[in-house]
């Protein structure tokens, strides 16, 4: 059963997941002829690639965080626990977003394919934010795995009911 911990950060990524809808909303209002025509094949590459790399980058660093001091009170070791999570999550949900903001500006420099620019973006970042930055239960493992490697239990995937 998800926990309150748990649902304060599925609330934190998905309120960075729907910031992406809202921002292809202004950019469909915002651009002279909206029109579900692709752009280059160039830019739907340089798109994917970037998503690829970020992938990559996300899943050798992103779960990454200081491992908690052994001797830790443990009280004390879950609200460390916690707030590096956190730090964590905001990192990758960063990261994740880069492709959607690149394809922003995209679609106000070229001429042709400008909505679709964005959409495939956006579409990009919300996949990279829904499998490395949502707090599921995979996740919140690797950041207590990584949290615990010195010896201490940060109690992490407890804390969040995802035993």
């Amino acid at each position: 059963m998800p926990t309150a911990a748990l649902r304060t950060a599925q609330t934190m990524a998905l309120a960075f997941m729907s910031m992406v809808v809202v921002l292809g909303v202004v950019v469909y209002l915002s651009v002279p002829d909206p029109d579900l025509e692709l752009p280059s094949t160039y830019v739907i590459g340089g798109q994917v690639v970037a998503g690829v790399v970020i992938a990559l980058i996300l899943s050798t660093i992103g779960f990454r965080v200081a491992p908690i001091t052994p001797g830790t009170a443990p009280d004390k070791a879950t609200g460390e626990a916690l707030q590096k999570h956190q730090t964590s999550v905001i990192l990758r949900l960063a990261l994740s977003e880069l492709v959607a903001l690149v394809s922003i500006t995209l679609a106000f420099v070229l001429s042709e394919g400008q909505l679709m620019t964005y959409v495939i973006g956006g579409l990009i970042s919300l996949a990279l934010m829904a499998l490395f930055a949502y707090p599921s239960a995979g996740n919140v493992r690797r950041v207590e795995a990584s949290l615990d490697s010195a010896g201490a239990q940060s109690r992490l995937a407890e804390t969040f009911g995802v035993v």
